[in-house]
């Protein structure tokens, strides 16, 4: 019957699926955990092996220890090199006045020059820093930021910043290529004097109403520490060249001497009678000039610090710098006088009146002096006063 010839096929292929099935079960259990097991009549599907990698064992990493902060030892600032113009003994017979400034309605207490005396920048009562052209005199910016008038400017040593303080309590920032506003920000206290660094990387502030002098960013003007060491208002600030002191000085004629990385006070002494208000390091940094209230000049060596001269320069000191060689010392009085020192001779002075190294005086102004800056080649000195004008000092021609 046909159904007699066709059991055989059927039953061959029952016995192919139990093979099959067995089949599978086998694979099954040879396969790793989690490897998919095809159903039976299913053609199986083969997944390659994976090669065994080892996993690399972590290395363990010692959290680091805290690092105690250390002082970084300033790397001497080279000399600028000094302009074939440069003010100096020997030239300063030809020192004139070469420009004049007329642009402030008000007293001009403040004014900064860039390294290559090509920018002048000043600030006045009028509340505006104006920044000039050093050579046509041209007035490039008229800078309109402050509440109340502005009291110090200064450049940074590569012309990129401008910083101004006011009696607003504030400082700007500014480009002074471009006019351009950088940032503002509140002071402790009026801001009388600002200084950038010796590398411009920050610039320092003190002012009336405060003991604490403080340190900010130049790049993003974000504070970044307090200057300490005085119980009473600050009235000067400056820097070494050299970058290793930064000194303050206050109401009573304390100097401080800090660390320059943190405001750390290092030392501290009575250096003038009065208020100390003008500081001016020699370029190697081994002495500061301190001017006083009172119209005194005191030198100081660093080394103890000791006193090694002081006399009456004055009628109250306004302004104080050295030029870039050391040679010689530029101090400005409210009595409306600047006055040009022998430093060698000041250094070395004997039984001699420190009067006798006084080289030449200038007095454009006819009202007090309110401050005084040199380019960093030595070619330009500037100043400001209450007749609200700005004079920009060069050599004349040889006679």
């Amino acid at each position: 019957m046909n159904r007699s010839r066709s059991a055989r096929p059927i039953s061959a292929l029952r016995a192919a699926r139990a093979l099959l099935a067995l089949c599978a079960l086998l694979v099954a259990c040879a396969a790793p955990a989690g490897t998919p097991i095809p159903s039976a009549g299913e053609p199986p599907t083969l997944t390659p092996t994976a090669t065994e990698t080892a996993t690399p064992t972590a290395t363990p990493t010692a959290s680091p220890s805290p690092t105690a902060t250390l002082t970084p030892t300033p790397s001497p600032t080279p000399t600028p090199a000094l302009s074939p113009l440069a003010i100096t003994i020997e030239t300063i017979e030809r020192l004139q006045a070469v420009l004049t400034l007329e642009e402030h309605r008000g007293s001009v207490l403040g004014v900064a020059v860039s390294a290559d005396g090509r920018l002048v920048a000043s600030g006045s009562f009028d509340r505006v820093v104006r920044v000039f052209d050093g050579e046509s005199g041209e007035l490039l910016h008229a800078l309109e930021r402050h509440q109340r008038l502005v009291h110090t400017v200064d450049l940074s040593p590569d012309g990129s910043r401008l910083v101004s303080g006011s009696r607003d309590r504030t400082f700007q920032l500014w480009d002074p290529q471009t006019g351009e506003r950088i940032v503002g920000s509140r002071a402790s206290g009026e801001v009388l004097q600002a200084v950038f660094s010796p590398d411009g990387e920050r610039f320092a502030g003190v002012g009336y109403y405060s003991a604490l002098g403080e340190v900010w960013d130049a790049a993003d003007g974000a504070p970044l520490f307090l200057m300490e060491g005085h119980h009473t208002r600050l009235r000067s600030v400056a820097w070494s060249a050299d970058g290793r002191w930064l000194a303050s000085g206050d109401e009573s004629g304390i100097v401080v001497l800090h660390d320059p990385a943190t405001g750390a006070a290092l030392e501290t002494f009575q250096a003038v009678q009065g208020e100390a208000l003008q500081l001016a390091f020699t370029p190697d940094g081994e002495t500061l000039a301190v001017g006083s209230s009172r119209g005194v000049l005191a030198l100081w060596a660093l080394d103890g610090p000791r006193e090694l001269v002081s006399w009456a320069g004055h009628s109250s000191v306004t302004g104080l710098l050295y030029s870039p060689d050391g040679s010689l010392l530029i101090s400005s009085g409210r009595e409306g006088s600047i006055q040009v020192w022998d430093a060698a001779g000041l250094a070395r002075l004997g039984d001699e009146s420190p009067r006798a190294y006084r080289l030449a005086g200038l007095g454009r102004h006819g009202a007090s002096v309110r401050d005084i800056d040199l380019s960093e080649d030595g070619a330009t000195l500037v100043s400001g006063g209450d007749d609200g004008r700005v004079f920009v000092w060069r050599l004349g021609d040889e006679e």
